[in-house]
């Protein structure tokens, strides 16, 4: 019983999915349901002036004029909120969906009761049933919403309703919104796992699986990007890691493993996970947009005393160009020589070390 409820719980609050798997999946949200709502009231908008106008020739929709003029007004404001709303604005776009999704109920309860009480309802049972499959969220939310709407229009409908039509509206309302809220819960299941193997799909191709920070795939595809993420400057680090290839063959790969581990969550600390980057078997590479040099220096320097400390050392080679004048061609090379430049005098040192001791 208690699996049962577990269960019904999860697919009620994460559609079935794990708070973790849910919050991985968010930003896909908040893009669909932007670009949906979007969409959708720009069409809902032109609908409606097609109806504004038609009824100026046809009687039969002459008395929802002004449902249709107020309407189409609301949806305008919901449209300018839509996009207003960045990232940094899930709830309020969250609250705009819902409006929308009520607004567009409210107009269909008012035209299935207020400008049509002798007939049967058909747009709010519409509506109902395809309104919720355009916008994903938690599903209690969605059925809490349906279930408001069947609420307000039984109301509505016992209030207004001519009687030989009212029981037929009042079960066909609790039937198709049981179906609405069974539906949409069981569509925002499958997006949400579609979006979820997507997900998990770019991760692991954007992703050093040994290290678990990016990989070249991912350095490849962002390379040119960062140009335009600075406003004053940008510093290109260029990491190797020295004695990899004796490590592997006189400790095993696994210590050489655990070698690259520790250098990739090492820069990854200091740097950030967003810019550090595994580009090859042991060179690494960290970006500092608009980064204080000073403060960039002492990061180099901790990432080294800390390497050290676990008798490993690196190759550093870094540097930068001020907003304006960056080439990243340039920049790279740049660090990449001077990257060299300090892996050659560390085997120099090295070598001179081994002939002291013979």
């Amino acid at each position: 019983m208690k699996n049962i409820i577990d269960k019904m719980k999860n697919t009620l609050l994460r559609a079935g999915l794990s708070e973790k798997e849910w919050e991985l999946i968010e930003t896909e949200h908040f893009i669909s349901n932007r670009q949906n709502l979007l969409i959708y009231s720009k069409i809902t908008f032109v609908f409606l002036l097609i109806m504004f106008f038609v009824s100026f020739f046809s009687s039969d929709v002459e008395s929802n004029r002004w449902i249709y003029l107020g309407t189409m007004i609301i949806v305008i404001g919901i449209d300018a909120v839509a996009k207003f709303c960045g990232k940094d604005h899930p709830v309020l776009l969250l609250a705009d969906v819902y409006v929308f999704i009520s607004i567009l109920f409210i107009f269909g309860i008012i035209l299935g009761t207020v400008t049509r009480p002798d007939e049967q309802t058909v747009t709010f049972i519409a509506l109902m049933l395809t309104v919720p499959l355009l916008f994903t969220d938690r599903p209690i939310r969605m059925i809490c919403c349906i279930g408001v709407y069947v609420i307000v229009f039984v109301i509505t409908a016992v209030n207004i309703k001519v009687e030989y039509v009212l029981t037929a509206d009042v079960i066909d309302a609790c039937i198709f919104g049981a179906i609405s809220a069974i539906v949409s819960t069981y569509m925002m299941g499958v997006k949400c796992q579609r979006s979820l193997f997507e997900r998990q799909v770019a991760v692991m191709s954007e992703t050093d699986l040994l290290t678990g920070i990016r990989n070249r795939n991912s350095y490849e595809q962002n390379l040119l990007t960062y140009a335009k993420r600075c406003q004053q400057s940008l510093t290109y680090i260029f990491v190797d890691v020295n004695g990899l290839h004796e490590m592997n063959n006189t400790k095993g790969h696994e210590a050489g493993d655990r070698m690259l581990q520790f250098v990739a969550d090492t820069l990854q600390k200091q740097f950030g996970k967003e810019h550090t980057y595994r580009i090859g078997g042991d060179e690494f590479v960290a970006f500092v947009p608009d980064g204080d040099q000073d403060q960039i220096r002492k990061k180099l320097e901790k990432v080294i005393s800390a390497v050290e400390e676990n008798d490993y050392h690196v190759s550093v080679g870094y540097d930068t160009h001020l907003y304006g004048e960056i080439d990243m061609k340039t920049l790279v090379a740049s660090a990449e020589k001077r990257m060299y430049e300090e892996k050659h005098l560390f085997y120099q040192r090295k070598g001179i070390e081994r002939g002291e001791r013979r």
